[in-house]
């Protein structure tokens, strides 16, 4: 079977759109009870691990650009260069996720999630802080149902895009 990195890269993308998309309306959905989900982590191990470093960190920087697109942050790029620190991490730390089983993985993500959402955290207290006692029963609950719907979460999307990468 003869590689393409362009098509994997490709692919590999159109799946982080896909889940952005579904993570979007699984938000509006959730948005009626207060609770919003911030899984930008979810979205550069894969293509840290298959890809190699040029087209896995202009994926990983494209998805992070979209998810700025969708998510307020402090400037526009704020996710897509975070993402891009985390995909250089991962790829340093590559053969301990190497197999993309187990929990390794999923934890890596789920301290990757939490950096970032704390920093964003910080943004938004420094930048508001008129309202901050308000906002911090809002973020705290954020943050723990971001990372409880993280761990499900993060096993189907690697295991999507594994498989969609057979076909």
């Amino acid at each position: 079977m003869k590689r393409r990195p362009n098509l994997t890269a490709t692919c590999i993308l159109l799946c982080n759109l896909l889940g952005l998309f579904l993570l979007a309306s699984w938000n509006d959905i959730w948005a009626r009870l207060g609770l919003h989900f911030h899984l930008p982590s979810l979205f550069f191990l894969f293509a840290a691990l298959r890809l190699d470093r040029r087209r896995g960190i202009l994926v990983t920087f494209l998805t992070g650009l979209f998810i700025d697109a969708i998510v307020p942050g402090p400037f526009f790029g704020f996710h897509a260069f975070a993402l891009v620190a985390c995909d250089l991490v991962a790829r340093e730390w590559g053969e301990a996720f190497r197999p993309l089983r187990g929990r390794r993985p999923l934890l890596f993500l789920q301290a990757t999630n939490a950096t970032v959402l704390l920093l964003l955290s910080v943004w938004r207290l420094v930048t508001v802080p008129a309202e901050a006692p308000g906002l911090g029963g809002h973020l705290s609950a954020d943050l723990l149902a971001s990372q409880l719907f993280l761990l499900p979460a993060g096993a189907w999307f690697l295991a999507f895009q594994r498989s969609i990468l057979f076909y």
